[in-house]
């Protein structure tokens, strides 16, 4: 096991999307990440939000039941992302 995998899916998903952009792999609005936890949640980057500037804070989660939290609603490509987690148990 990682010590990657030991992180939250926030801090996941922003050191990935720190890596991703810092790269030149995706522009401030663009590429979105998810991560599915052991209960089911997802947890994906934000809508409308500068990914060059993303903070723990800004990711949001989806909840099996469809339920989120955050600050801001889930990418708009949370739908895929959905499709994917429930094609790949």
């Amino acid at each position: 096991m990682s010590s990657f995998s030991l992180l939250h899916p926030r801090d996941q998903i922003v050191a990935t999307m720190e890596r991703i952009y810092g790269h030149d792999m995706t522009t401030t609005s663009g590429g979105n990440v998810s991560v599915r936890d052991e209960t089911g949640d997802v947890w994906i980057t934000p809508a409308r939000v500068d990914k060059g500037s993303l903070r723990r804070q800004d990711i949001g989660c989806v909840h099996p039941d469809g339920s989120r939290e955050g600050p801001y609603p889930p990418s708009s490509e949370n739908p895929f992302h959905l499709r994917i987690y429930a094609s790949r148990p």
